[in-house]
């Protein structure tokens, strides 16, 4: 071999050390960044020396689509867990001090203790007192939820949002690596770019990807609707016409002009912090709205007030509704009804109103009075009351309890099914995340930076430039020989 190719092949070879070097220091650089995917630097040999160095990165295609389905059920069990806490937070647990079940039960024991000393005016104060504060509770609640269902809402289109803008993104990455015009540097880096918009959107939704001919790939969600397909399709949120009513599901999300979420939904997606929000604001939520409302109706129609004549419809008493005198229809579901519970002013000393009404009835006119010659000994009305909280009646089955119960067990139930569905969507949201940190450890591993391999690496290279320096050395010196013999 002559000096000149010695020359270039050491040259060469201080040039693949330098690139590799570099890729070794981009690597060591990333170390603890989760989208960097190590870069793996080989050497193309040519006829003298390094013709140039490849760059490429680790990958597991198998890792990663697990990775992408986990994220999606971590995100989804998270979001209905942190809306079920909030909820929760509302009235503490089933048997707190300011739940609606311990109200009901408070309200008995204060009827009952009216009907001891029924011309007790502090006993009668306090029973109207326990029942505003039920009254309250339940307002509370209902107002919570309502609250909760339109942050949901606004979650859902703050969502499509970010998936439209995670598609450019996609995009963007995806079809510069179609083109083939990359260098293996621009290359890898858009394969990251296109891994990180994926997780980014496995986060938002269940995907899947396949695979094109081209190096690019397509994206439909697990039902099959598509994503992307060599272009982002468009993902779209459609408001509920007329906004967020009470018993109403909120606004559809629509991919490509299919829809993917509400009762509609042809190919609805199962998971992701998209679907988390859907199921929260439409079925979680609105369940205990509906629960709540009907409770409120039990209530209002427990202490209906009846005509002891018999010739006129019973009518709304201690607790009212908008649409009092009347009654609200019975076992069926009256949306918002809990929103507009109250005591009636007319037995709320508060309001300037007399507390004794609830012992001789009369809120709802003369015609309703039962302590017709004015007894102050009289309980008949306020042992009814007691008892009727007890005593079974229909309630809608929108709620999703059983449809016929006693107004206090309907309340002790359903403080019951939020704690249960809080302490379900925690242990899911635990069980995905344990998935999801299992399985990004195992990417990690697969394709992340180990620092004790990328030091080994530069300490080899560091070997090889030492080698290559001391053959440059040997060439020169030998060339400086050869002009010294010619003169």
């Amino acid at each position: 071999m002559s000096l000149s190719a010695v020359l270039n092949s050491a040259r060469s070879s201080l040039s693949a050390i330098s690139e590799r070097t570099r890729t070794v220091s981009e690597n060591i650089a990333n170390v603890d960044n989760p989208d960097h995917s190590r870069r793996i630097a080989q050497n193309v040999s040519g006829q003298h020396g390094v013709l140039r160095v490849a760059i490429s990165r680790a990958q597991d295609a198998e890792i990663l689509d697990r990775l992408l389905e986990y994220t999606s059920r971590q995100t989804a069990a998270a979001t209905r867990a942190e809306g079920l806490d909030k909820l929760g937070l509302i009235h503490g647990d089933a048997d707190s001090e300011v739940s609606p079940a311990a109200l009901v039960s408070r309200l008995q024991a204060d009827l009952q203790a009216f009907a001891s000393m029924p011309d007790n005016a502090t006993a009668a104060s306090r029973a109207v007192g326990t029942a505003r504060d039920l009254a309250a509770a339940i307002n509370r609640g209902a107002e919570a939820v309502a609250a909760l269902r339109a942050e949901a809402d606004a979650e859902v289109e703050r969502s499509v949002a970010r998936i439209n803008d995670l598609l450019a993104q996609f995009h963007e990455a995806n079809a510069a690596i179609v083109t083939g015009r990359l260098s293996d540097a621009e290359l890898v880096r858009n394969h990251d770019a296109r891994d990180r918009a994926l997780m980014g959107l496995a986060e938002e939704l269940d995907i899947r990807t396949v695979a094109q001919a081209d190096g690019g790939l397509a994206i439909y969600t697990t039902s099959g609707a598509v994503l992307y397909e060599r272009g982002a399709r468009e993902v779209r949120f459609e408001p509920a016409p007329g906004g967020l009513l009470p018993g109403a599901p909120g606004g559809r999300v629509v991919i490509d002009n299919v829809p993917v979420t509400g009762d509609s939904a042809i190919m609805g997606i199962t998971s992701g912090r998209l679907a988390g929000l859907v199921e929260l604001r439409d079925d979680l939520a609105a369940s205990w709205e509906t629960q709540l409302d009907e409770l409120a109706r039990g209530l209002v129609e427990a202490f209906a007030e009846s005509d002891p004549a018999g010739t006129l419809p019973d009518a709304a008493g201690l607790f009212t509704w908008p649409g009092a005198p009347a009654l609200p229809p019975a076992g069926t579901h009256t949306p918002g009804l809990a929103r507009a519970l109250a005591v009636n002013p007319l037995a709320d000393p508060q309001a300037g109103g007399d507390a004794f009404l609830l012992r001789d009835g009369g809120m709802a006119g003369a015609a309703y009075v039962v302590n017709t010659s004015g007894v102050s000994g009289f309980t008949d009305r306020l042992l009814q009351l007691s008892a009727a909280l007890d005593v079974p009646r229909g309630f809608d089955a929108a709620a999703g309890l059983p449809a016929t119960a006693s107004v206090k067990d309907f309340a002790a139930t359903s403080g019951g099914w939020l704690q249960e569905q809080r302490a379900l969507a925690s242990r899911d949201a635990d069980h995905a995340a344990a998935l999801l940190t299992r399985t990004s450890d195992a990417l990690s591993r697969a394709t992340g930076v180990d620092l004790d391999e990328e030091l080994t690496v530069m300490m080899q290279l560091e070997r090889s430039y030492q080698a290559t320096a001391r053959v440059l050395a040997t060439v020169d010196n030998m060339l400086a020989a050869l002009m010294q013999s010619m003169r």
